[in-house]
């Protein structure tokens, strides 16, 4: 069973999360030969004040 974490910056909406879970699992069905209910996603929503690039918090102006 494919597990697939995403992870997003917080704000975006259930509709895009639906459409990005639907859209990967028709992937992993299709690639992988395997049903609908093998496939796993978890989205974790992340702060910006929570992470980090090139020693900047994400919610640090440019």
């Amino acid at each position: 069973m494919p597990i697939v974490k995403i992870s997003l910056f917080s704000g975006r909406s259930r509709e895009i999360k639906k459409k990005i879970a639907e859209e990967i699992t028709q992937i992993l069905v299709k690639n992988l030969q395997i049903p609908e209910e093998a496939v796993i996603i978890i989205f974790e929503d992340l702060e910006k004040h929570n992470f980090a690039q090139a020693g900047k918090l994400a919610d640090e102006s440019s």
